[in-house]
């Protein structure tokens, strides 16, 4: 048996789901229950009715209020990656009963197919990890540089932060080839075997979804916008980026209100430590459930 990660006790802040059908569990001082229950995975189940609210949940909430050539802000993207985490975190639940793994033992290849797809995933979050970190030591330097007006440094630093974030967009393209392998099962006669692959098939689709938005959000935030020199020629199309990502990048070009730009460096560090430790959270929340998806097949 491989183990897990430690798992801290989580708190979250978005909207708990209302008491599933038949359950006398609920939430305690918003504590996330982990429910272990020997009954079968139905839609009634807790565990498997709590993650399809997360989902549904954050489909919807990501897809709401979406303009076209809008800035995200962060909380946005924070509540993105909780969401992200707390739904990962319940597939890790559903996995740790006995019918759930039952289930998948009666489709070897297909699990196998997953663990390929998450072994995608941590490696795209690992990767993340490093160069997050780089862009963030890139506009520490940045801003040491803005302040002590050493203007070759600084003019270095944002040509790392605009290398950093096209590193980062990049990984989308190890995202879009994950291929979901949801046919692979129609030879079964189990309800429960086709519900359980619909919901780690959605889950897949929401990493996928939301970590294409947030790789690409960051990558817009620190791209550069050109105009031109031109009247009636069109602006070439921009990703859209994070607003505080955005002005503090504004802030470290342009630095004559010292006061203004301050508050803007606070903010952007504020969403950099943010986005820092949701990625960390949601990478080991991969692993953990690679993990148990892993002990299905070795246990």
């Amino acid at each position: 048996m491989v183990a897990h990660f430690r798992r801290s006790v989580s708190f979250s802040n978005t909207a708990s789901p209302p008491p599933p059908p038949s359950s006398s569990t609920s939430k305690t001082c918003g504590r996330r229950i982990h429910f272990r229950s020997t009954s079968l995975p139905t839609r009634t189940h807790p565990i498997l009715f709590q993650l399809k609210y997360h989902l549904n949940q954050l489909k919807s909430h990501w897809a709401s209020n979406t303009l076209p050539d809008q800035s995200f802000q962060f909380d946005r993207v924070s509540d993105a990656l909780v969401r992200l985490r707390i739904i990962l975190e319940s597939l890790d639940d559903l996995l740790d009963l006995a019918p759930s793994r039952d289930s998948l033992r009666r489709h070897p290849d297909w699990v196998e197919k997953v663990l390929e797809d998450f072994l995608v995933m941590v490696d795209v979050y690992g990767t993340f990890q490093m160069q997050f970190s780089t862009l963030k030591q890139c506009i520490i330097t940045a801003h040491l540089a803005t302040k002590r007006k050493d203007a070759l440094k600084k003019v270095v630093c944002l040509k790392g932060l605009k290398k950093s974030s096209g590193e980062i967009s990049k990984l989308m393209s190890f995202l879009q080839a994950i291929r979901l392998h949801s046919s692979d099962v129609t030879g079964s006669d189990q309800n429960t075997d086709f519900e359980l692959v619909g919901v780690i098939k959605d889950v897949i689709e929401v990493i996928i979804m939301i970590s294409k938005a947030v790789f690409s959000a960051i990558y817009g935030s620190f791209e550069t916008q050109k105009t031109s020199w031109m009247m009636g020629l069109k602006k070439p199309k921009r990703e859209k980026g994070i607003k505080e990502l955005e002005k503090g990048i504004w802030s470290l070009r342009n630095y004559n209100d010292e006061d203004l730009n301050k508050k803007m460096m606070q903010h952007m560090e504020e969403c950099i430590e943010g986005i820092e430790s949701g990625s960390e959270r949601v990478f080991r929340s991969l692993i953990n459930t690679r993990v148990s998806l892993l002990n299905v097949l070795t246990q």
